[in-house]
């Protein structure tokens, strides 16, 4: 009787022993992953190095976040993994404005005041001559109006040009 205790006592305390030496072994790796959104591409390497993890660039998206930072990652943040693993982020693209004003038309600080006040930024301005359009006067926009994008270009009257003689 007292040899099968033994025995029985062996192996529980061989799977108890187990049990615990798998998981210690499996929780010892894991890791809480931060959360990286607003960091740039470097910094957010940085903090991932630091704690034993890699960055793969999953691709870019318009949102709130400033240009050139993280968005959103995969997995989430606060998720625990094992060290090692990759954590997928998508980069900022800023603001897509939804809709663009249409300023053709009006003066080009006039246009300026109306994009300027919805947050709007001017990527270029073109300046040609026009016998049709007076000097300062915004011929065209890209994109067109009601169209979407994150900044706008602007075609701009430098009046009628002058004969040469």
């Amino acid at each position: 009787m007292r040899r099968v205790l033994y025995i029985a006592g062996a192996i529980f305390g061989g799977f108890l022993a187990g049990y615990l030496s798998l998981t210690l072994f499996v929780s010892g790796g894991t890791i809480e992953v931060p959360d990286l959104r607003g960091k740039d591409i470097v910094q957010a390497n940085q903090i991932l190095k630091e704690k034993g993890l890699y960055i793969r660039i999953d691709g870019e998206e318009y949102s709130e976040m400033p240009t050139g930072t993280v968005s959103r990652q995969s997995p989430p943040a606060g998720t625990k993994i094992k060290k090692g693993r990759e954590i997928g982020v998508i980069m900022s693209k800023g603001l897509r404005f939804t809709v663009f004003p249409d300023v053709r038309g009006m003066s080009y600080d006039e246009a300026e005041k109306v994009l300027n006040e919805k947050g709007i930024p001017i990527e270029k301005v073109i300046k040609i001559h026009s016998d049709k359009y007076p000097e300062a006067t915004v011929i065209a926009q890209s994109p067109e109006p009601q169209e979407g994008g994150k900044a706008v270009k602007l075609i701009v009257s430098l009046g009628q040009k002058e004969e040469e003689q």
